[in-house]
């Protein structure tokens, strides 16, 4: 079995949806996968799911087993006091046989509580436990690589999902963003707008506490999606804003470098919320004198979004990782027994 274990967030994270996807991907394909939450009874309720749930107490990891661990759990392995009753718990999981493996979704968060002692060479990716890292982006993967060129490293293309976040053209004088990265910033930038008059006509909306579906239905009605998000291991909030039809202006985080293409939005630099702002007030003239431009350039980034970061992409990619993982395994033979008897 491989377990995805999750933190039990009742807010929307998109890190913990893609860990959802994952489960869903192995079983539908063959493989036994389950997301693992601490309490019981606990499921991910703000995007609909019938996802494959286990939990700690009730769950015994063997050595037929792997457990992905996300990489926010990587400082309990370099100070496993300074949240005991997290660190129990990882330290219960972590001292079971089964393989590990970390997901890393966002890079940037590798070392938070390890020290710079340049003596202190405490790390969860250098115990020999661990049998591979998976990331989200080719920064991350690169990121990884240079910290650690001995562990096998997989990149994961996130999907998109093109129904869900599907195209609309018609849109509302409405811009969108999401408060909860870096809020001071989109403080600044909404005021620098409103107290010259360039935001008159316009709906400004915070998507906070949203199901995915209503996510969804805001950025399908919005002209412009400001992209506050750094440092991020992919962003995945602007690209299905793009898949939206949004016109995103803003921060790629880092990971989000491969898709903000100065032909599909309008990148700033990260922290100049004064450049922010001017790129902002430049779009709503465009969508004054010349909308037709904005119209092209939205089906462009959708059209490109769609086309990288497809579910068959996401499929291929989670199968070639667990596939290569797990070769020479008792587990691999196992499955490769059952599908060949399948098969005959």
């Amino acid at each position: 079995m491989i377990y995805y274990w999750s933190p039990d967030y009742r807010t929307p994270v998109g890190g913990v949806k893609i860990l959802y996807r994952h489960v869903d991907i192995l079983n539908r394909n063959g493989y036994e996968a389950s997301v693992l939450h601490r309490h019981r009874g606990f499921r991910c309720t703000w995007f609909e799911n019938t996802t494959r749930i286990s939990y700690i107490r009730k769950t015994k990891l063997s050595d037929d087993d792997y457990l992905v661990i996300p990489e926010n759990y990587g400082s309990l392995y370099v100070n496993p006091s300074s949240r005991p009753k997290a660190a129990k718990v990882f330290n219960r999981l972590f001292a079971t046989p089964a393989g590990k493996v970390i997901f890393n979704q966002n890079t940037y968060n590798t070392f938070a509580g390890h020290t710079a002692s340049r003596g202190d060479l405490r790390t969860v990716y250098k115990d020999k436990g661990i049998a591979a890292a998976m990331v989200v982006s080719d920064d991350n993967r690169e990121y990884l690589a240079f910290a650690f060129p001995d562990v096998r490293i997989f990149r994961i293309h996130n999907a998109i999902n093109r129904e869900l976040f599907a195209f609309h053209e018609d849109k509302k004088r409405q811009i969108c963003f999401m408060p909860r990265k870096n809020p001071e910033h989109a403080i600044q930038v909404i005021n620098l707008l409103k107290h010259r008059g360039d935001l008159d006509g316009f709906a400004v909306v915070p998507i906070e506490g949203k199901t995915e579906k209503e996510t969804a239905r805001i950025m399908q009605e919005s002209l412009i999606f400001l992209s506050f998000g750094y440092p991020e291991g992919f962003s995945l909030p602007p690209a299905e804003a793009m898949s939206c039809g949004c016109i995103v202006i803003g921060y790629h985080g880092m990971g989000g470098r491969e898709y903000f293409n100065p032909n599909y939005c309008f990148p700033v630099e990260m922290g100049d919320v004064l450049e922010f702002a001017r790129q902002v007030g430049k779009v709503l003239e465009i969508s004054s004198h010349s909308p037709n431009t904005l119209r092209r350039m939205a089906r462009k980034a959708s059209a490109f979004i769609n086309g990288c970061y497809s579910e068959e992409r996401e499929q291929n990619d989670v199968l070639d990782c667990w596939t290569e993982i797990m070769h020479g395994t008792r587990y691999s033979k196992a499955l490769d027994e059952r599908r060949t008897s399948e098969i005959s």
